[in-house]
């Protein structure tokens, strides 16, 4: 037996030994830390809103723009579309919808506008015509047309946007701000657009005083 070269096989086998349990120990670490990466990640759920086309992702304690868009408009659906027969649902359904912040505030104003309709027996329609989703105030506004029918037959469909701020809380969307007026969207733009002139209006004014 060649004892020279069988030592030196020996040697070169404990080393290839060495090498593998060396990457063995690497592989298990890096899958450990994988795993308890992915433990503590939030979980993120995939969903397609009804009514729009793009896909929208929510997490524990936030959501894309296009779930944001597609809540708003489901709540603008749900509030703009009321009968006397299906306002006590509305509000129902609505009230969990709100942060407690104001919850009070804001179900108190749609509870006066729905007895009124009670009261006249008359039906609210919506029909969302448009879903703007805004970054740079987290808001979405929803545009639609919005149209009465009483006793007395239809009235003449006018515009109306609904503006919402919508967070989420454990997977679950709340609504934190909410305004509901006639006419376009009040866009930071627009906004900008409106104090601009209001102060070039106040500039001229304090002129003619003078």
């Amino acid at each position: 037996m060649d004892y020279k070269n069988f030592a030196s096989t020996w040697l070169s086998l404990q080393a290839s030994n060495r090498f593998l349990k060396s990457v063995c120990i690497f592989l298990m670490a890096l899958n450990l830390l994988t795993l308890i990466g992915w433990l503590k990640k939030d979980t993120a759920v995939i969903l397609i809103p009804p009514g729009l086309s793009e896909k929208s992702e929510i997490a524990k304690n936030k959501a894309s723009e296009g779930y944001k868009k597609a809540w708003a408009m489901y709540t603008a659906t749900l509030i703009g579309n009321v009968t006397p027969e299906n306002a006590n649902f509305v509000l129902e359904s609505f009230v969990g919808m709100v942060t407690s912040d104001i919850r009070s505030i804001v179900t108190e104003q749609i509870t006066q506008e729905l007895e009124i309709l009670k009261q006249e027996k008359v039906s609210s329609t919506f029909e969302v015509v448009q879903v703007a989703y805004e970054p740079e105030t987290d808001k979405v506004f929803v545009t639609g047309r919005n149209r009465m029918t009483g006793a007395g037959g239809k009235s003449t469909p006018t515009d109306q946007t609904f503006e919402f701020k919508i967070d989420v809380q454990q997977y679950s969307p709340i609504i934190t701000q909410m305004a509901s007026y006639a006419g376009i969207p009040k866009l930071l733009s627009v906004l900008q657009k409106e104090q601009a002139k209001n102060k070039v209006e106040e500039e001229r004014q304090k002129l003619i005083k003078n």
